[in-house]
């Protein structure tokens, strides 16, 4: 920190301090403020990359300190040690990333479904393309194309299908993992049911219906698996929509602000100790159905 420590931010010209959260330019070098960076989406000094410009301890417009000028020392250019690589927040679209594809030309499949993640104009569903890739946090690519297709109006007609196999294998892990409490719940519920009729029923009627019940199940629960595999993106779009509007509400703050993204990153992010106890719970109730109906191995 002391290499970057009382240096001008280049965006808001404020001098960093010991606790500046700062995010450095890979191609010259010049540190940020995260927000800063985030607010312009590329480095303040980017018409000067063509020329080759390093930062080395100053701004190019900034006056050298009186020290310096006093023991008549010079500049230091950076040496490889001193090379950093700027971070990015999560959840927002990277702006190395797109000058990658602007270099790729505009031809790049890519390019389009990334400039559209930094929309921040509110649709038709209340929320904006930017908000909603803050809210899932990760996996940018998979949401942003799925809730792309969901938004847009193809022949007048909505769009619900996004495979995603994570959603059905896993679920209900994956629901308590993206934080659809509620939902991950209803479909632990679900997956139980089979479980809960067994065990309301007597013995003989399990006996003289055992192979047909067996079978019937077994069509649920892959009919359950099936529809999540399908429509799980969906499902958790809405969800997304849903949690974002109640968000925007609580909020004390500008929606518009870099604070307010991260703050909406932090708040959809996933989270593993949530699929842990979700897991852990489910497998509970199986084990408490299990023991009641008598047939615990």
């Amino acid at each position: 920190m002391t290499r970057f420590e009382n240096k001008l931010c280049p965006v808001c010209r404020t001098r960093f301090n010991d606790k500046a959260d700062i995010v450095v330019c890979p191609e010259c070098g010049t540190p940020h403020h995260r927000a800063c960076y985030c607010k312009k989406n590329e480095c303040a000094l980017n018409s000067l990359h063509a020329s080759g410009w390093q930062w080395n301890g100053r701004l190019p417009d900034e006056e050298p300190a009186s020290t310096e000028i006093d023991s008549g020392s010079v500049d230091v250019e950076r040496t490889e040690s001193d090379a950093h690589h700027a971070e990015y927040p999560s959840g927002t679209p990277y702006a190395n990333e797109e000058r990658m594809f602007d270099e790729l030309g505009d031809e790049n499949p890519f390019k389009e479904l990334f400039s559209s993640l930094n929309d921040k104009e509110i649709g038709e569903d209340g929320v904006s393309m930017h908000e909603l890739v803050a809210y899932s946090a990760t996996s940018v690519y998979h949401y942003g194309k799925s809730f792309k297709i969901f938004r847009d109006r193809r022949d007048g007609k909505k769009h619900r299908i996004s495979f995603n196999f994570c959603s059905g294998l896993l679920a209900p892990v994956f629901q308590f993992y993206r934080k659809m409490n509620i939902f991950g719940i209803l479909v632990t519920l679900i997956q139980l049911a089979p479980q809960m009729i067994i065990a309301s029923v007597s013995d003989q009627f399990i006996r003289a219906n055992s192979v047909p019940l067996s079978v019937l199940f077994d069509v649920v629960r892959i009919a359950l698996m099936l529809i999540l595999c399908i429509f799980g993106d969906y499902i958790y779009y809405k969800h997304c929509v849903k949690s974002i509007v109640k968000f925007r509400k609580c909020y004390d703050g500008d929606t518009l602000s870099d604070e307010y993204y991260m703050a909406l990153y932090e708040s959809g992010k996933p989270t593993l100790a949530g699929a842990l106890i979700g897991a852990l719970a489910a497998a509970f109730l199986q084990t408490c159905i299990l023991v009641f109906a008598g047939r615990a191995v």
